[in-house]
């Protein structure tokens, strides 16, 4: 009871504090991408609630890591209702939901939503984002494409603004790739990438980005290539575009 009237005391003054009472068990994302570039995203969440959520508690959250705004986007939930949308920047979408029934407390609850945006990701590559915002115990992101993927990465993003250069950001993709330790799983014909994250921490945003035609991003033989800073802001421009 304390939790939620200080949650609706912040709110009042335009402060909002994370709801604590969900968490997730187990979670994927699933991201289809046809011919043509364009995207489908699918979110399926077995979520445990311990307390009744209020209008504004729970949000979906979508960014198109363009800037262009998400205004027009498909948002579709067959156990959710829509409260409101908030774009709190360019390219970032925020949907306030509530179940359409009332929930059961301390049982397994499964949140299903989905979304289109407009535009179309057609670069050699491209970058899917999840922001973890509840305790979570096993994340699994998948994308699928109609062309071929060579090589895929999963990192956390870089929090500083400073570190979310187009060099930066490839410099951590290359790092990760040379460090020992589970990769991504790549399906045999190379249109399919899964990574799984164990415990994700609240708060904190991955990035998996996957290439295709690696000659073409000048990533060939990336564990003991050396590039100067016009290869890599070239790569980060490819790179700069993400999906969540």
């Amino acid at each position: 009871m304390l939790r939620r009237w200080l949650r609706r005391a912040s709110a009042r003054v335009g402060i909002r504090l994370p709801f604590k009472g969900a968490i997730c068990v187990q979670g994927r994302q699933s991201v289809t991408l046809d011919v043509q570039g364009r995207a489908e995203i699918n979110f399926r969440r077995l979520l445990v609630f311990l307390e009744q959520p209020e209008a504004g508690d729970l949000r979906d959250v979508y960014t198109l890591g363009t800037g262009t705004s998400t205004s027009a986007l498909i948002y579709a939930s067959p156990d959710a209702v829509e409260i409101s949308r908030e774009e709190s920047s360019g390219g970032r979408q925020e949907i306030v939901w509530l179940p359409r029934e009332r929930v059961i407390l301390n049982t397994l609850y499964e949140h299903q939503n989905g979304w289109r945006p407009s535009g179309t990701f057609d670069d050699p590559a491209v970058c899917v984002e999840y922001d973890c915002n509840m305790p979570t115990g096993i994340f699994t992101i998948e994308l699928a494409s109609a062309t071929r993927f060579d090589v895929a990465v999963l990192f956390k993003r870089p929090r500083w603004p400073r570190r979310l250069t187009g060099r930066a950001i490839i410099t951590t993709a290359l790092q990760q790739l040379k460090m020992q330790g589970s990769m991504p799983e790549i399906s045999s014909d190379g249109g399919t990438v899964v990574a799984e994250l164990q415990a994700p921490q609240v708060g904190q945003r991955y990035f998996l980005r996957r290439v295709q035609e690696m000659r073409r991003c000048g990533l060939r033989g990336v564990a003991a290539a050396h590039f100067d800073d016009s290869a890599l802001a070239s790569i980060g421009r490819r790179l700069g575009r993400s999906i969540r």
